[in-house]
């Protein structure tokens, strides 16, 4: 079988093209750190790839969850934290005006106080979140939840919890309504107020324990929702940890399906570039080769 110069030159050429390509394709390797550039270097080690990378972005996305989580958790714990302080003093101011040594003055003064506390505590209760959310709206976050007509104050919001979803399998709320947290705590300091500025009557002492009652109430269910916030910020410091080491598992499995061996791609980069020279040899001899050159 005779092999002539022009099928002699195609194969030179075509090995010269191929060590060449491939000469290129480690070098873009090195170049990116990654041995899976394009998906035709590994199919199978791209497909996975991609779906691991689907992987990380969702626990990406649901970091970023939490951290807004718990931030609106971590303000209204404080808030509630306030709100606690508040009660214990207004507990306090009401076991001094039931009193009968307190003169109709030492009384104006015990209530000018509560009514600064009941102020305090609408302040509180309408709280925003830094980006213009009402904390304890329920649904309702973008007006003031509690509003005042004169001395009424009423509640405006819902009782809905809102609810954010931190991890794949956890909705957690975000924080609690109003109604839930102070309840009648306005009404009850505004009787007490009454109670202390009438003039001309004698002290309503069964008013005063009533409104004793009902702020040991209001006390008890601010701990009880404080507690459960909480409880929250230490599951989501939980989920942070199991998120974390999920999230190194699927970086180490992308590192394992894409990343570059440097040792091993240097090597194979030496190799590749003798046998470019190589082809590019054997394709100058090649050219040497043609019956054309004896017929000059």
């Amino acid at each position: 079988m005779r092999i002539s110069t022009v099928t002699m030159f195609e194969q030179s050429l075509n090995s010269l093209n191929r060590q060449q390509g491939e000469f290129l394709k480690v070098g873009q390797q090195i170049a990116s750190g990654r041995r899976v550039v394009n998906p035709s270097d590994d199919p199978l080690a791209a497909s996975r790839a991609v779906s691991v990378g689907q992987s990380i972005s969702s626990v990406e996305q649901f970091s970023t969850a939490r951290v807004s989580v718990r931030n609106s958790l971590s303000q209204g714990e404080s808030v509630l934290n306030s709100v606690s302080d508040s009660l214990i003093r207004a507990k306090t101011l009401l076991v001094q005006a039931s009193s009968d040594t307190l003169s109709p003055a030492d009384r104006q003064s015990v209530a000018a106080e509560l009514r600064g506390l009941r102020e305090g505590l609408l302040g509180q209760a309408n709280t925003t979140d830094g980006n213009g959310r009402y904390l304890f709206g329920g649904f309702q976050d973008n007006a003031p939840p509690f509003e005042r007509d004169g001395d009424a104050i009423t509640y405006e919001g819902d009782s809905n919890v809102r609810v954010q979803r931190v991890d794949g399998f956890r909705e957690m709320p975000v924080s609690d309504p109003g109604d839930a947290i102070f309840g009648d705590i306005f009404d009850t300091l505004q009787t007490a107020i009454g109670v202390l500025e009438a003039e001309g009557q004698q002290v309503d002492h069964e008013s005063l324990r009533q409104a004793m009652r009902d702020v040991d109430a209001s006390f008890d269910n601010v701990l009880t929702v404080r507690a459960s916030m909480g409880a929250r910020l230490n599951e989501l410091d939980a989920i942070d940890t199991v998120a974390g080491n999920r999230m190194l598992s699927y970086q180490q499995t992308l590192s394992q399906l894409v990343d570059l061996d440097y040792a091993e791609a240097i090597t194979e980069y030496s190799l590749r570039q003798v046998g470019l020279q190589a082809a590019q040899r054997a394709y100058v001899d090649v050219q040497g080769l043609s019956l054309f050159d004896y017929l000059r």
